[in-house]
């Protein structure tokens, strides 16, 4: 038998052994049945000046969608962008075919807000950070 050796890096990997990673990953899932393409999906809020004071950025992978980041500026807050932002990505989410939208959110990010637009809970992570946990959300499209 060979024998392996274990290497540890910090920081964002050696693009060379995320590509060997990456491609025996999606190797793996295609074998299964399951050919994985993820697009990423970007939308910005600007203000006339261009600065950016929101945003929204998700992944469509199979028939899922996946919010990622969803930012607005303390300035226009509660002012509805966050709804338009999701809103915006739903109907593109439809548009691919993408049947259920999930993310995960803090206590203190905005739990109440997903829940106003419909997510439902699908799991819990107590304890974290110390202190507080992670929820994970979905909605059915």
């Amino acid at each position: 038998m060979t024998k392996l050796v274990l290497f540890a890096e910090e920081g964002e990997p050696n693009p060379k052994y995320k590509k060997i990673l990456v491609t025996g990953l999606l190797s793996h899932h295609s074998r299964q049945g399951h050919t994985r393409k993820s697009k990423t999906f970007s939308v910005f809020l600007l203000d006339e000046a261009g600065r950016t004071l929101g945003g929204i950025i998700v992944t469509f992978l199979w028939n899922g969608m996946e919010i990622n980041s969803l930012w607005v500026s303390n300035p226009i807050r509660n002012q509805g962008w966050g709804t338009k932002l999701i809103n915006f990505v739903e109907k593109e989410a439809v548009k691919r075919k993408c049947t259920v939208a999930y993310t995960n959110t803090f206590p203190w990010q905005a739990p109440g807000f997903y829940e106003k637009l419909g997510y439902r809970i699908y799991g819990n992570l107590p304890d974290f950070p110390r202190g507080s946990s992670l929820t994970y959300y979905f909605k059915q499209l």
